[in-house]
């Protein structure tokens, strides 16, 4: 088991936020302003802890969703 690497994949159906942006062509033509959702997913690889966990899944979720907050709209 030493060495090993291991992984914890998040991806959540709340873990969603939406932007706007717009493209400008030429320097002064722009296109409407619009919007997209974005899914979110995470992926943690390592060595298992002193518990046999890679990460506390708790503590990944609760910092994935305060970064999805931030960055909604």
């Amino acid at each position: 088991m030493a060495g090993e690497v291991f992984s914890v994949r998040l991806r959540k159906t709340e873990l969603v936020f939406s932007a706007a942006h717009f493209i400008t062509f030429n320097g002064n033509i722009c296109e409407r302003l619009h919007g997209h959702n974005y899914r979110t997913a995470v992926e943690v690889f390592g060595p298992l802890d002193e518990n046999e966990y890679v990460v506390d899944f708790i503590a990944l979720r609760d910092t994935l969703k305060e970064i999805v907050l931030e960055l909604d709209h």
